[in-house]
Parts: structure tokens; C-alpha cells; sequence
């Protein structure tokens, strides 16, 4: 892949429709060739992005937006929702698994199987950032 190719998914902010954020991913995941493991640790980051994205979502619970860039040596993934600010969780994300507090298990999976992990909340809105190197 010579450019980066950007795929757009908005889903109601119900965690009825988090599958379909996880079948896009798993087909782009087969798309760029990635091993059945790799597809499955994408599947469970989404999963657990989308499940806070929902979780966190404010009055006339606004859709969740997901976007999957495809850049040429690795998968971005990018999820937004408005709502409640995120709280940075205490220990960090990257404590762990034995000193994370109760609510924190998602994050720590997502920062375990994903190679970059961000998540910024201002103005009324989250948006949570991770990636998976693509080997060459």
C-alpha cells in the first residue's frame, strides 16, 4: 500500500452495534494479510474502545465514530464520543494487571495487544487513538 486509504464508521452509541465495529476491523485485518492472532487482539481493542466510548456517552447518547486508517507500515484506529470526560485512570495505563483498579481491565487489554495508545477528552468529547504496526 503506497498511501494511506481512510475508512469512516459512525454506529449509535449502543453496545448492540460494537459487533459491527469489530467485523470491520476483523475484514481490514484479513485485507492487510495479518495473522489470525493480530486480527484477534484488534477485535478485542475495538471492542473495549467502542464498550467505553458507549459507557461514557452523554444526554441523547450521540454516535460513536470510528475511523480506520490504513497507512503504508501500520493500522490507526480512532474512536470518538461525545460525553463525560475520560478520567486518567490511577495506576496508569500501563500498571499492572494486579494494582488496577476496578473499571480499568479494558484499557490495560487495549494497551497490551495495540503498539500506540492516546486517548485525549476536551470540550465534550473523547477521542481514543491506537495502532498496530504492520510488519513488512
Amino acid at each position: 500500500m503506497a498511501k494511506s486509504e481512510v475508512i469512516k464508521l459512525e454506529i449509535p452509541s449502543s453496545a448492540q452495534f460494537i459487533t459491527i465495529a469489530r467485523k470491520a476491523v476483523e475484514e481490514i485485518g484479513c485485507r492487510l494479510a495479518m495473522s489470525e492472532d493480530q486480527i484477534a487482539d484488534l477485535k478485542l481493542a475495538i471492542g473495549e474502545a467502542c464498550s467505553n466510548a458507549v459507557k461514557f456517552s452523554g444526554p441523547g447518547r450521540p454516535p460513536v465514530r470510528i475511523l480506520y486508517r490504513l497507512a503504508p507500515d501500520k493500522l490507526e484506529i480512532e474512536v470518538r464520543n461525545k460525553g463525560r470526560a475520560f478520567r486518567r485512570m490511577e495506576p496508569p495505563i500501563e500498571a499492572s494487571l494486579d494494582r488496577l483498579a476496578d473499571g480499568g481491565l479494558g484499557l490495560y487489554l487495549v494497551n497490551q495487544v495495540m503498539d500506540e495508545l492516546s486517548i485525549r477528552s476536551q470540550s465534550g468529547e473523547t477521542t481514543l487513538r491506537m495502532a498496530k504496526r504492520l510488519k513488512s
